[in-house]
């Protein structure tokens, strides 16, 4: 469904949109595109709510260093003037107060920790609620587990049933597949001594793994959890 389409929905129904997002350029991203949509008269002016500390402060860097991203002065201040930054703990609760139809965007972005576990703790189970999650969902996170669609979530020790509607857009994922991480390495002069991967699902991992020796004929090792790797420098 549409990004404009489930904030129509979420009006309709009277309910809260909560998207978890991470705070690094994923949720001001994500500021940009709900402002733009309003700009062009594809949603209405719903109330927005920002709740991530470290995403207030990448905003603050966004605006000391004004060259480092594309946005001008004036569309920069357009797009934080449409949206409400919340800023304490308590400000989170007086948000889920709020009984207007609203977006709430929160980290973290696969649901493991951070402020919209609150919301969702107080509004998964209400059926008026909508959670958008964007980008990958990695296995064993909460992410994943509504994404494939459990019928509950435990969140600080208690299970919750899940009755909000959720929704995936994974157009906006930030991770660089094989083809992309692979032309990185070309740049890389010197052969690094031993490549780990840690980031990434297994079977994925492991090919990307003999990708690498193929390619570069470099090693690359998959440490498990826990285990310590020496490395002769």
């Amino acid at each position: 469904m549409l990004l404009s389409n489930l904030v129509k929905d979420t009006i309709t129904k009277g309910g809260q949109l909560i998207i978890p997002s991470f705070a690094v350029e994923r949720l001001q991203t994500l500021m940009y595109i709900l402002w733009k949509l309003y700009q062009k008269n594809k949603i209405p002016n719903i109330p927005i709510f920002i709740d991530s500390p470290m995403g207030n402060n990448v905003l603050d860097v966004f605006n000391r260093f004004p060259k480092w991203h594309k946005l001008s002065d004036t569309e920069y201040n357009a797009m934080c003037n449409h949206v409400s930054l919340v800023q304490s703990y308590k400000e989170t609760w007086e948000t889920i107060d709020d009984n207007r139809s609203k977006i709430i965007i929160a980290g973290s972005g696969m649901v493991t920790g951070g402020r919209v576990l609150t919301y969702l703790q107080q509004l998964i189970d209400n059926p008026t609620t909508t959670v958008l999650l964007v980008g990958y969902q990695a296995e064993g996170t909460r992410g994943r587990q509504l994404y494939d669609g459990a019928h509950e979530i435990k969140l600080f020790g208690k299970y919750y049933p899940v009755k909000a509607t959720i929704a995936h857009v994974e157009s906006l994922s930030a991770h660089a597949d094989q083809k992309e991480l692979l032309n990185w390495m070309s740049g890389i002069k010197n052969t690094p001594e031993k490549v780990f991967l840690v980031h990434g699902e297994p079977t994925a991992l492991d090919a990307f793994r003999v990708k690498i020796k193929t390619v570069y004929d470099w090693t690359a090792t998959i440490p498990k959890l826990g285990a310590i790797e020496k490395i002769t420098l």
